[in-house]
């Protein structure tokens, strides 16, 4: 053997025994309850590499680890284990353990036996191997997991209560997670007790995932874009699903079937947020419907690098520091992008390039709603240009508000109603300001000082519009005189209607949006408005005759009452002759308005 040989021998010794480790740990791992030495456990060090060793039958264990921090456990590894895994520092879960660096003796391990958790993951489907059963703490937090067999597991657990899931770990992720009894969600699950040297069945039906993927580009060049957000929302706007893209742009989301909207968003802040679809608001971002197990490919969403609207927002001069937030709104009133200013006053919107309102809003309703350029109303507001990878600057001063409040109940039951929308208008017809009645109808409005009327509305199509002091239509209802620093109240009293609904499109029989439809009575005074999304809209209205009109806000196409009538005299009057009984679908053909130039003659 030559001398080099018996070098690298002797180097091949020293390192396996340890001798030339960074770091070395050692100590003994014993029963907890009898403090006798525990030998065959597994001592497990984890950090920027992992290694593991044996326990002999003194129970001592020595770990040789590479320089660095690392988390320490042990844990029984048998098909039959009765012992718990325990944490350093006797932490309840790895997350939270201790961590040590440099060279450790006497850290030791006092084992508990624990209760075992065994049951299986079923499915119509076949379940892989790739199915794993994990229980959490009461604190969110996990104590431990373990991968099944053909959808049997068995999990050694401390005595105490506990959340189950079980979820697909594989890159195809074909099963959604399922929380024990079936359970969708953390916050929903049922915990369950496990006692040590008991055994408690956990079993886990497991659902098919839908999945929707695709590629998020840059809008101009097509580029792919790696590390977006991409989210799935419900219809009510719920986080549902969120991922990161790929290097080549892809993206995977894993979602229950139902129905969703998709953005995708950059944490760099150098794209806009953008919509599936090419949409410019949440609201208007088409819908996305998967069926159980069904996967939606080529689901892709374009971004534009953006501009950003910064500013300062004060009030008499000083900057405000609490509950600002700054919103940027689309020329049809749809919010494009919000933000909260920071505590001297700053905030920065991302937005694409484009026109946008910007709007600022106090949630404790110290001050009043203000727009770009000091309107108090979204319809008197002045845009504001952004370019791309530019800044443009906006500065916004708020005043003192007037406050409005009161409940909103059913004028038959007299019981509170909730989610009720309450429109304050100013003395030209323009919407000031909108908020949501709470669960028990009660409703809470900021304003600038001034007169208003007053308008509620129900978004789920149940009760008519209403006013207050039992007014009929919106000319007729009261106008309030409003303060500043002052409170009025104002109740709402709503009736069960009939929805009307019908379809706006141009003479091509393109679909219409953003076109407002009114409900007039006879004798020309508005009972109810709305806004056609898609080319439909709606309206519940309460017994009675009707005259109703398209018009139009941006000025491109006619205005035009129901059967292409030109005038309100020569409109065809809608009957609804009792609740749920509708007059049928109500349609409109609006053609464009023509404009002449003049012209040398």
């Amino acid at each position: 053997m030559s001398s080099r040989t018996i070098v690298w021998s002797l180097l091949f010794v020293l390192i396996a025994s340890g001798l030339l480790a960074d770091t070395i740990v050692s100590g003994t791992v014993t029963d907890a309850q009898t403090g006798a030495p525990l030998k065959s456990m597994t001592v497990a060090a984890y950090g920027a590499s992992a290694s593991e060793t044996t326990t002999d039958k003194t129970g001592k264990y020595t770990l040789s680890l590479p320089s660095g921090e690392f988390r320490i456990l042990a844990y029984e590894k048998s098909p039959t284990a009765t012992y718990a895994t325990t944490f350093a520092g006797n932490a309840e879960s790895f997350e939270t353990s201790t961590t040590v660096s440099g060279n450790r003796t006497g850290y030791d391990f006092a084992m508990s036996k624990g209760g075992i958790a065994t049951g299986t993951v079923s499915s119509p489907d076949s379940i892989g191997s790739d199915i794993t059963v994990a229980a959490y703490n009461p604190s969110g937090t996990r104590r431990g997991f373990t991968p099944t067999g053909n959808g049997a597991y068995r999990l050694v657990l401390p005595s105490g209560s506990y959340k189950f899931v079980a979820f697909d770990n594989s890159v195809a992720q074909l099963f959604l997670p399922s929380f024990y009894a079936g359970k969708r969600s953390f916050e929903a699950a049922d915990f369950v007790s496990i006692r040590a040297l008991s055994t408690t069945v956990v079993d886990f039906p497991v659902r098919a995932a839908s999945q929707i993927t695709g590629i998020v580009s840059d809008a101009q060049s097509h580029s792919p874009l790696s590390g977006f957000t991409v989210s799935a929302y419900t219809s009510e706007g719920v986080l549902a699903a969120t991922t990161s893209t790929d290097r080549s742009g892809g993206y995977q989301l894993v979602l229950p079937d139902g129905r969703y909207r998709l953005l995708a968003s950059d944490p760099e802040r150098v794209y806009a947020t953008s919509f599936f679809a090419g949409a410019n608001s949440f609201v208007q971002t088409p819908e996305l419907t998967l069926n159980p197990g069904q996967s939606l490919p080529n689901v892709s969403l374009e971004a534009e690098r953006g501009g950003t609207v910064s500013g300062r927002v004060t009030a008499m001069g000083a900057a405000v520091s609490c509950c600002i937030v700054v919103a940027a709104y689309n020329s049809d009133g749809s919010l494009r992008a919000s933000t909260r200013a920071d505590n001297n006053g700053g905030y920065g919107l991302l937005l694409p390039p484009g026109d946008f309102v910007i709007g600022v809003y106090d949630d404790a309703l110290v001050y009043a709603p203000k727009f770009s350029q000091a309107s108090t109303t979204f319809r008197g507001a002045t845009p504001v240009t952004v370019l791309r990878s530019q800044t443009t600057p906006v500065n916004l001063s708020l005043d003192r508000a007037a406050r409005v409040t009161g409940q909103v109940f059913d004028a038959t039951t007299q019981l509170a109603i909730g989610s009720i929308t309450v429109s304050a208008y100013d003395s030209a017809g323009n919407l000031a300001a909108t908020v949501s009645t709470t669960a028990s109808g009660s409703y809470l409005l900021g304003l600038a000082a001034g007169k208003y009327r007053l308008v509620a509305f129900d978004p789920s199509l149940r009760y008519a519009t209403a006013y207050p002091q039992l007014a009929t239509t919106f000319e007729e209802s009261p106008a309030y005189d409003l303060l500043a620093d002052g409170t009025r109240a104002v109740d709402f009293a709503l009736s069960k209607g009939t929805r009307v609904s019908g379809t706006v499109v141009d003479p091509s029989r393109t679909t219409l949006s953003g076109i407002e439809i009114g409900a007039l009575s006879m004798n020309g005074n508005r009972v109810a408005t709305t806004t056609t999304h898609g080319g439909i809209f709606d309206l519940v209205l309460l017994p009675g005759n009707y005259k109703l009109v398209a018009v139009d806000p941006r000025g491109r196409y006619l205005t035009l009452y129901f059967n292409s009538a030109g005038t309100f005299a020569n409109a065809t009057t809608v009957v609804v002759t009792g609740v749920g009984t509708t007059p049928g679908t109500l349609n409109f053909i609006l053609p464009p308005l023509v404009r002449h130039r003049s012209a040398a003659h």
